[in-house]
């Protein structure tokens, strides 16, 4: 969305009229996608305003962000897409949540963890705030009906993994934009090693990761931990030792190729990375308790 629809958009969420016309056109979607319209009187009606005058005032308001037809009026894709980024609960400064135990220890200190939601972002931490990983996720995914803690931790799983794809693949996970994925060195001196990041010239977001988790997504890596039964793409992350800050092996640093050695029972895969996070070569090699085994 950009230039005028930006605006029109702003304008919308400024003003609660606007935002429950656009809400109750998204629920004749819903539950009509064939036939969303609703006429003049049917749309005041749901939205429950006498004022005509007001209520039309508004409704012209609106512009691009619904479809006025000979049937009615319809929510426009522009506006849905209002209404979605409303109901994930991203725009709620005021959202909270958690904190809510997670499984895993911390990357720094070795502290329990836990996934807690402020200031617009979901956090996981142990007690130093400087040791927080960052996840860019809505509240929505957080608020579930359910208060199995699996659930919430695999919906964060699942969030990191498809991120971590289309970041990979050179897309904003945040606004869909066109990102270059990069591995640098860790930006602070403290923690060392190295991270995958991409900083999105749309929105400017920045998206950073451990090394480890760009090769998250790799098939190679996908299908060697299904052979084991553990489907990688529900796994949180960062309880991967080999997605652990400094895990990574430094090849060379001109070109900088960096190794993520993924062990597995009896194996370990050995993935090098080029300093735009490709994989540029693979490698399978028993491990050493696996070899002492075989000649006992």
């Amino acid at each position: 969305m950009a230039g005028d629809e930006s605006t029109v958009a702003f304008e919308v969420l400024s003003n609660e009229t606007r935002v429950e016309i656009l809400r109750s056109l998204a629920d004749a979607f819903a539950e009509s996608p064939t036939d969303p319209f609703l006429d003049y009187s049917e749309l005041r009606a749901a939205v429950g305003m006498r004022d005509k005058g007001n209520f039309n005032y508004h409704l012209d308001r609106l512009d691009d962000l619904l479809v006025d037809g000979p049937e009615g009026y319809a929510v426009s894709s522009v506006g849905l897409e209002v209404v979605s980024a409303l109901a994930s609960g991203s725009l709620d400064p005021d959202w909270t949540w958690g904190p809510v135990d997670a499984p895993g220890a911390c990357f720094f200190c070795g502290d329990s963890l836990a996934l807690r939601y402020e200031n617009g972002h979901l956090l996981l931490t142990c007690d130093t705030n400087e040791h927080a990983l960052l996840f860019p996720v809505a509240p929505r995914l957080l608020d579930t009906d359910s208060d199995a803690r699996g659930d919430v931790v695999e919906r964060v799983a699942v969030s990191s993994y498809r991120q971590v794809l289309q970041l990979r693949h050179g897309i904003c996970p945040e606004c869909q934009g066109a990102v270059t994925p990069e591995i640098a060195p860790e930006p602070k001196p403290d923690q060392g090693g190295y991270y995958f990041h991409g900083d999105c010239q749309g929105c400017g977001f920045q998206h950073g990761y451990p090394v480890g988790a760009a090769v998250l997504t790799h098939p190679d890596v996908v299908a060697a931990y299904s052979q084991r039964g553990v489907d990688v793409r529900t796994t949180p992350f960062w309880t991967l030792e080999w997605c652990h800050v400094g895990h990574e092996t430094v090849v060379s640093v001109d070109p900088l190729r960096v190794r993520v050695d993924v062990q597995l029972d009896g194996e370990t895969l050995s993935l090098t990375l080029d300093s735009g996070a490709t994989v540029v070569s693979t490698e399978r090699s028993e491990t050493a308790r696996s070899k002492r085994s075989e000649t006992e």
